[in-house]
């Protein structure tokens, strides 16, 4: 079956997604660096990341998981020219690789790459009160995600959209004797999403495609 939803997802990509260099040249940067391809979304993905910041006008973004910034890309390209997209990644080495292709696409005006723990960058961006973001897109380390949507509020506006990928794992999510701290993370934010007083209305759908059975989950703050 993956291999037939790989082909499918190659299907929509050849009729639907427009050639970028920018991307194109992402993907192969990254692969001369030795880094995998696998952690970053599929291009299919990157264009409803897309869409949802063009339907919604958003100005200002902050991502959760840069890795090599193919994500980081799709979001910034959905911008206007005044946009700004915040993304922090945990990893050094990830981190010297998205700064990298960052400026190889010519986008580094609009996007601040910050290296560091997503949750220390965050309180500290409360603290400074800076301005909210209209779009938050999470995916980073799946444990950290119940912490990462509370700090997420404390950044957010009414009608900030609030996007999470990577919530389904190949159905471990209903395995309950997995019981590592990822599934354990994702399934208290499942609980934590249920009913939550500051959100508007929450949904999660899993996705079948190029990256195997996963899902996204997807919130609009109250």
């Amino acid at each position: 079956m993956s291999e037939s939803w790989t082909q499918i997802d190659q299907y929509i990509e050849s009729h639907l997604i427009p050639h970028d260099p920018r991307l194109e040249q992402n993907l192969q940067n990254t692969a001369a660096h030795g880094f995998p391809d696998h952690l970053a979304v599929a291009p299919n993905q990157g264009m409803l990341l897309q869409m949802l910041i063009q339907m919604n006008q958003c100005k200002r973004i902050l991502e959760l998981g840069t890795f090599a910034a193919y994500s980081t890309i799709w979001l910034a390209r959905a911008l206007p020219e005044d946009g700004y997209v915040l993304t922090i990644e945990g990893r050094d080495t990830h981190g010297a690789m998205a700064k990298e292709n960052i400026e190889l696409a010519g986008l580094s005006h609009m996007v601040d790459a910050r290296v560091g723990r997503a949750a220390d960058v965050m309180k500290q961006l409360i603290a400074e009160k800076v301005p909210a973001f209209d779009f938050i897109f999470i995916d980073a380390d799946k444990q950290s995600y119940p912490e990462y949507l509370e700090l997420s509020l404390e950044l957010s506006r009414s009608g900030t959209i609030i996007f999470m990928d990577n919530v389904v794992r190949a159905g471990d999510i209903i395995n309950f004797e997995n019981k590592k701290p990822s599934i354990e993370g994702l399934r208290e934010l499942y609980r934590v999403l249920e009913n939550h007083p500051r959100l508007l209305s929450s949904t999660a759908l899993q996705t079948v495609g190029s990256k195997g059975h996963d899902g996204f989950a997807l919130s609009i703050v109250k």
